[in-house]
């Protein structure tokens, strides 16, 4: 995305050189005699006696039979694994478009790539979110309700600061309320600004 110089050019054909030999070498062998190379000849028997293309008999977390140990769960896995190759070049040909839209590498503001604290603190956020709520099942609106773990946490957390206990208090979160009053936040500071302005 970002060019290349001399070494990493060599290095990246270097790499792609010997993946394109590697297959190369080993799409025509034999694997019906391997573990997972006879589960493929009994499930694709009805169509043809090759198999599936790139099957190296590696699969040491016994992830392809994760959804299903049959052969409609297993064709499900190889579909998904096109689809989600065929998500990430999207993906990437959406960098290289922006790139050459803006002029500006896609890593350039990203909080991904550079240290700073937003993403520890998000994650951090999230975390503790999770510790006290839990999503209020409804098919019409979201809604996040204190836990029943979360209500004792956060019992816990007001003896351990000094304040009264008040059991009982784990209704769930009105969106609308915390919104009005962000709103009415706002509207105040608005309101201060063009005063500071007058003055």
């Amino acid at each position: 995305l970002n060019g290349f110089n001399p070494l990493s050019f060599f290095a990246t054909v270097a790499v792609f050189g010997a993946l394109g030999y590697f297959e190369f070498k080993t799409s025509l062998r034999r694997v019906d005699d391997k573990e997972l190379g006879m589960i493929h000849k009994e499930d694709m028997a009805e169509i043809w006696k090759w198999g599936v293309p790139g099957d190296y008999n590696f699969d040491p977390l016994n992830l392809y039979s994760s959804i299903g140990d049959d052969a409609y769960a297993r064709k499900g896995l190889r579909d998904l694994e096109i689809s989600h190759g065929r998500s990430a070049m999207l993906g990437i040909t959406g960098f290289v478009a922006w790139e050459a839209l803006t002029g500006h590498p896609i890593v350039e503001n990203s909080m991904f790539f550079h240290p700073n604290a937003l993403l520890p603190a998000l994650v951090a956020g999230y975390v503790a979110f999770n510790q006290f709520y839990e999503l209020d099942d409804s098919d019409t609106f979201i809604r996040f309700k204190l836990s029943s773990e979360g209500e004792a946490r956060m019992e816990n957390l007001k003896l351990g600061m000094g304040q009264p206990s008040n059991q009982g208090s784990g209704d769930a979160i009105d969106f609308a309320e915390i919104a009005e009053k962000a709103t009415n936040f706002v509207s105040s500071l608005g309101e201060k600004y063009e005063q500071a302005q007058k003055a």
